[in-house]
């Protein structure tokens, strides 16, 4: 019981350092602006209307790959959980 119990430790660790890792890279996700694309890379359009709705669009396609890492950083966290419960009760056989 004792191998089995460090080795949930173990896992508990390493699961838990892969959500930390979602959730920094979920915190590092830039907002770029969705603007046409020219010879030297995107121009922002000389309309301000426009120019927002290239900001709004680039907001709202980085907060999906936010929330997409977010996700998986709790999925990695709940399995994280797991293992330390287990680890617990196994070492209190």
């Amino acid at each position: 019981m004792r191998y089995a119990s460090i080795t949930m430790a173990i896992l508990a660790s390493a699961t838990g350092i892969v959500a930390a890792s979602y959730w920094f890279l979920s915190s590092k996700v830039e907002i770029e602006p969705i603007w046409p694309t020219g010879a030297s890379g995107p121009v922002e359009p000389g309309e301000h209307e426009d120019s927002q709705d290239g900001w709004i669009g680039g907001a709202l396609t980085a907060f999906s790959e936010s929330a997409r890492l977010n996700a998986k950083a709790a999925m990695w966290t709940a399995a994280s959980v797991i293992f330390a419960a287990i680890a617990s009760i196994l070492s209190a056989l």
